[in-house]
C-alpha cells in the first residue's frame, strides 16, 4: 500500500514538474525529488495527514510561483543570446529575416483577403439568416423566376420570414443636366427591410410604392447621390424624368455594399415598365426576376431548402406543362454569403494553401542555413581540436 501510495506521488510530482523549463528539470528535478521524499518520510514518521496536506499544499504552491520566474529568465537569456548571435552575423540574419518575411507577408496579404470575402459576416443585421432561393433543372443551376412563381413560393412558404425579389435594367434618367444612363435594381417594397438597411435620408420603399398604378418613386444609391448630386442633402422630394414618368426620390441608402449588384437607384416593381406589364405578370415562364430570403426564426437552413423543394414539387402537379417531368425542376437554398463568393473560394483557397506552402519553404529555407552554418562550425571546431591535439603529440615525441 504504501508503494503504491509513493509511486502515486511521483507520478503526480512528476506531472506537475514539467510546468518547469525542460533545462531547469534535467538539473534540479532529481534534486527537487529527493527534498520532497524526504519530508514525506518524515511526515509519515510523523503520522500526520494534515502535516501531508500542508506539504502537497506548498508543493504547488511553490512550483506554480516559481515555474513563470524560470521561464522569463530562460527566455530573457535565450533572446540575449539570440541578439549577440545575429550581431555577430549580420550577413546571416538579413538573408534569414528576409526569408522569413516573403512567408510571414505573403501568408498574411492572402490571409486578409480571405478573411474579408469568405470568413467575415455580411454587413447586415443577422447577416447568417438570409438566403438565395434558386430553381433548377436538368443542367441548369440557377433559373430566375416569374411573377407567378415568386407570389406562389411566397404564400406557401413558413419557413421564411420574408422573400423578395431583384432584376437589374438600364434606363435613361433625365432632369439634373445631361441624361445619364443609370443602373437601375427593380425590387419588391420590403427588399432594404429584408436585408435591414436604413436610409441616411428619406424613407426606403412602402407596400403601397408596389401598387399597380402608384406614383413612381425612386432610391439613390449612395454613390450615386455622392458623384451624381454632390452629396446634396435637399434630394429628398425632388423629382426626375424616367421612362416617360416622373419620379420622386424618396431616400438615398447607406455606403453598404449592394448586392447583387451596384446600382445607381432603385425602384419599386410597379414603377418598372417590364416588370408591371400585364403580358410579364401573366406569363408563368417569363422569368427575370432572383429571389432573396431571411429565415424565420429558430429555421435552419437545411429545413428551409427541404420546404422549397416541397413548395416545387406542388408546382410540378399544379402546372405540368410548365414544368415537365422529364427537366427535373427542384428549388433549394443557399446561404448568401456562400453564394456570393462561390466563384472567387475555389481560386482563394488555392491562393491560401500557395501562401503556406510558400511559408514552408521559407521555414524550411532557414532551418537549411542554420544547419549549414552548425555543420561549418562543427568541421572548424573538429579541425582546430585535431590541429592541437596533434601538435601536442609532436612536441611529446620531441
Amino acid at each position: 500500500m504504501e508503494k503504491q501510495k509513493a509511486r502515486l506521488s511521483q507520478k503526480i510530482f512528476r506531472f506537475l514538474v514539467r510546468v518547469f523549463p525542460f533545462d531547469f528539470r534535467l538539473n534540479h528535478e532529481g534534486e527537487m525529488e529527493g527534498g520532497i521524499w524526504y519530508q514525506q518520510r518524515e511526515m509519515a514518521e510523523s503520522g500526520g495527514f494534515l502535516e501531508g496536506l500542508r506539504l502537497w499544499k506548498e508543493t504547488f504552491v511553490g512550483i506554480f510561483t516559481t515555474a513563470p520566474g524560470e521561464h522569463w529568465e530562460l527566455l530573457k537569456s535565450d533572446c540575449v543570446y539570440a541578439m549577440r548571435m545575429m550581431a555577430k552575423n549580420p550577413g546571416f540574419t538579413i538573408i534569414a529575416v528576409l526569408t522569413l518575411a516573403l512567408g510571414i507577408g505573403a501568408n498574411t496579404a492572402i490571409f486578409s483577403v480571405v478573411h474579408a470575402v469568405l470568413l467575415r459576416p455580411l454587413p447586415y443585421p443577422d447577416g447568417h439568416q438570409l438566403i438565395f432561393l434558386r430553381q433548377q433543372q436538368k443542367g441548369i443551376d440557377d433559373i430566375q423566376f416569374s411573377a407567378h412563381e415568386m407570389q406562389y413560393y411566397r404564400e406557401q412558404n413558413h419557413s421564411l420570414s420574408g422573400l423578395v425579389e431583384f432584376h437589374a435594367m438600364s434606363f435613361i434618367l433625365y432632369g439634373h443636366g445631361d441624361p445619364d444612363r443609370v443602373r437601375t435594381g427593380v425590387v419588391s417594397w420590403n427588399y432594404f427591410d429584408l436585408f435591414g438597411v436604413k436610409p441616411i435620408l428619406g424613407r426606403t420603399l412602402l407596400p403601397g410604392d408596389e401598387e399597380p398604378g402608384a406614383a413612381p418613386v425612386l432610391l439613390l444609391s449612395y454613390e450615386y447621390w455622392k458623384n451624381n448630386f454632390a452629396a446634396d442633402r435637399e434630394i429628398v422630394g425632388k423629382t426626375f424624368e424616367m421612362n416617360d414618368k416622373v419620379h420622386t426620390v424618396v431616400g438615398v441608402l447607406p455606403p453598404v455594399p449592394q448586392y447583387p449588384n451596384e446600382n445607381d437607384v432603385y425602384m419599386p416593381t410597379s414603377a418598372c415598365p417590364f416588370r408591371s406589364s400585364k403580358a410579364f405578370i401573366e406569363n408563368r415562364e417569363a422569368r427575370l426576376m432572383e429571389a432573396f430570403g431571411r429565415l424565420a426564426p429558430g429555421v435552419s437552413l437545411d429545413q428551409a431548402s427541404a420546404e422549397m423543394a416541397t413548395i416545387a414539387s406542388r408546382l410540378r402537379s399544379a402546372y405540368p406543362k410548365s414544368y415537365p417531368g422529364n427537366v427535373g425542376y427542384e428549388a433549394a437554398t443557399t446561404a448568401l454569403q456562400r453564394e456570393l463568393t462561390k466563384e472567387a473560394r475555389p481560386t482563394l483557397v488555392l491562393l491560401f494553401a500557395a501562401a503556406a506552402i510558400v511559408l514552408l519553404i521559407a521555414c524550411a529555407n532557414v532551418a537549411n542555413l542554420m544547419l549549414s552554418r552548425m555543420a561549418r562550425r562543427e568541421k572548424s571546431v573538429c579541425a582546430g581540436r585535431f590541429c592541437s591535439s596533434f601538435s601536442t603529440c609532436c612536441r611529446s615525441f620531441c
